[in-house]
């Protein structure tokens, strides 16, 4: 009944997702910036640049496995059998995360440069999906694994990468965030 009775709870709620809101927004030019100018992969549409493809998305709901959540996706290629996409994700309560996620002919197209690369995203933080579901997005052994070792060669529908910036890094999540993103494009597009 007290928290029933009491509207400042989830005020203070609503004033974080507004600041996780205005924080991904920054990103998202940040993120474009770092875009900017780079090619885009050819096989499957035309050949162009990412900062001429649709723009980021900031979305957010209430419940992702019951807590709210913030999305911002850039680059966004979502297709029924392809998928390019660049997911930086805030899960109240968890973690801010980035995560690529490659389906279809795009996993098909980065697969061997993420394996030339594939130390470089282990020394960034990475882990490597290894849930059945392409939709789960939390850091828990069942779902993500470090990317130790060499990369393994076994065939999936699809492959997410995925580092977090915990929540206690508020202040610095902007720039952990970016450079998270930063070294995904350099392994997209060197």
């Amino acid at each position: 009944m007290r928290l029933v009775s009491d509207p400042g709870w989830i005020l203070t709620k609503n004033s974080i997702i507004v600041k996780v809101v205005q924080l991904f927004a920054g990103l998202s030019e940040e993120y474009r910036s770092v875009a900017e100018g780079r090619a885009t992969p050819e096989e499957g549409r035309a050949a162009g640049r990412w900062n001429d493809l649709a723009g980021p998305k900031i979305s957010k709901g209430e419940n992702y496995r019951g807590l709210p959540y913030v999305m911002l996706d850039y680059p966004r290629l979502f297709g029924k059998e392809d998928v390019l996409a660049i997911r930086t994700m805030f899960w109240w309560g968890h973690a801010f995360s980035t995560t690529l996620h490659l389906k279809g002919c795009y996993q098909g197209l980065y697969l061997p440069v993420i394996r030339e690369r594939w130390d470089l995203l282990a020394a960034c933080g990475f882990h490597i999906s290894v849930g059945e579901d392409e939709w789960r997005h939390e850091h828990v052994p069942e779902n993500y694994l470090p990317m130790e070792g060499p990369p393994e060669e076994r065939e999936r529908p699809f492959l997410k990468l995925s580092a977090c910036c915990g929540l206690d890094q508020w202040e610095e999540a902007p720039a952990v965030l970016t450079g998270h993103f930063r070294v995904l494009m350099d392994v997209l597009v060197p």
